[in-house]
Order: C-alpha cells, then sequence, then structure tokens
C-alpha cells in the first residue's frame, strides 16, 4: 500500500514538473515568435523608410528639373556669371547629386539636354550667381517645391541659404576658393561675423580644402570648404542613398 502512494506520488510530481516543462517551453516558443514578429515589422519599417526617400529622391529630382528648364531656354539672361570659379567646378563634379544627368521633360525641346545635374546647377547659381538676391525666382522655386509636396522640407533650406548669402558667405566662400584670404575676411566682417586675423588654410586635396576661422571673440573653428558648399546643394536635405531593399 506504501509503495503505491509512493509510486503515485512521484507520478504526481514527476506529471506537475513535465506540466511545467511544457509551460516553459510554450513560453519560450512564444518569446520566439514575438521576437521574430518584431524583426519582421522592424525590418518592413526599414523597407518602407527606403522607399518613401526613394519616392521622396526622385520628386526632388523632377523640381529640380523644373526649376531648371528656364535657365536653359534662356542662355541670353543667365543668373551665373560668365566666369569659372577655381575650386568650386571640382567640388561640383563631387559632390553625389540626388538627379541623374538626364533632365526629364526636356526631349521635346529643341534646345540642347542640359549638361550638368539640375541640383548642381541650383548649387552653382546659389554659390557663384545672383539666384538668392532675386526674388522673382526664388518664388517661382518655393511654387514648384510645393507643387512637388516638398515645400515643408525646402522652404527651411531656403532661408537658411538666403541667410548665408545676407552674411556673404557664399562671396566669401569663393573669395577662399580662390586663395583670396583677406577679400573673404573683409566680406565676412560686413556681414557681421568679426575675425581676429584672415582665415587660414590648412589642407587641401582632392577629398578637403579645410580653413581655420578665428573670431574675436576668442572662438575657433575649421571648417571645410567642400564639405560647406554641400550645404547649397538642394539634395542635402535628404538623407544618403545608401539603404538597398532586401531580396
Amino acid at each position: 500500500m506504501l509503495e503505491s502512494l509512493g509510486a503515485f506520488a512521484g507520478g504526481l510530481a514527476q506529471g506537475v514538473r513535465t506540466g511545467q516543462d511544457m509551460k516553459l517551453r510554450q513560453q519560450d516558443a512564444n518569446r520566439l515568435k514575438k521576437a521574430e514578429e518584431r524583426e519582421a515589422e522592424l525590418h518592413q519599417a526599414r523597407i518602407d523608410k527606403a522607399d518613401f526617400n526613394r519616392e521622396k529622391r526622385e520628386r526632388l529630382r523632377a523640381a529640380n528639373d523644373e526649376i531648371a528648364i528656364p535657365w536653359q531656354q534662356d542662355k541670353q539672361k543667365p543668373s551665373t556669371p560668365g566666369y569659372a570659379v577655381p575650386g568650386l567646378s571640382a567640388e561640383v563634379a563631387k559632390v553625389p547629386a540626388v538627379v541623374e544627368t538626364g533632365v526629364g521633360g526636356l526631349s521635346s525641346l529643341s534646345k540642347p539636354a542640359i549638361q550638368i545635374p539640375s541640383d548642381e546647377m541650383i548649387a552653382k547659381r546659389m554659390l557663384t550667381g545672383n539666384l538668392l538676391e532675386d526674388a522673382d525666382e526664388l518664388t517661382r522655386m518655393a511654387n514648384i517645391y510645393k507643387k512637388y509636396g516638398l515645400l515643408e522640407e525646402m522652404a527651411p533650406w531656403m532661408n537658411k541659404a538666403y541667410a548665408a548669402k545676407k552674411r556673404g558667405i557664399p562671396d566669401a566662400l569663393n573669395s577662399l576658393l580662390t586663395g583670396n584670404a583677406s577679400k573673404a575676411r573683409e566680406i565676412l566682417e560686413k556681414g557681421g561675423l568679426a575675425l581676429a586675423d584672415d582665415p587660414l588654410q590648412l589642407g587641401s586635396d582632392e577629398q578637403q580644402n579645410v580653413w581655420r576661422f578665428r573670431f574675436m571673440d576668442g572662438g575657433e573653428t575649421e571648417i571645410d570648404l567642400r564639405e560647406f558648399a554641400r550645404r547649397f546643394f538642394p539634395s542635402s536635405i535628404l538623407p544618403p542613398a545608401t539603404q538597398q531593399r532586401s531580396r
């Protein structure tokens, strides 16, 4: 009788342990399933974000192309001066643009196709031309960006570029690219940036063109002019196009 009771108790305990083990395995399986579902959600979110950024790049490309069309058509009244700025042309050639060389919408025109991406053309006209002083052109640009659903992103960028122009920063940048540090200092001081001395070039190569600026208040900063010039490209508002759809 006692042996029967012992066997029964042992079987009961074993049954309890087995039930607990099954419950733990089920909990582990549930946790694993939830983790896999979460990873799948994150993966899909990354794909959706990449697709969204790709779609936004396409809209920005189309908007920039439309902005550049009348500039190509009206060669007699260019916003860009007819001289090259040493250093800037090389910089423009190195900056990856979101747009492609071909410009949609121009195939039916008798004029030659735009030779540089419209993204670069806009930056050049801001940096070396009078685009930021042309209220009509800026309004036209804003209306086109609005048409493509990009005004929320592009308006702050345009405002920053305009504020930089008011402080003489593009003109100072051009002076530095031509090696005229004293002229750059004069321009910056007229714009309200008091320097302790002329900007000093620290180094220049295929990738960088770094200058040191010392201010009257004791502050000091180093700026890569090539990197700084990228801020005047419309594509600078977008994240890098590095994400690819997983297969």
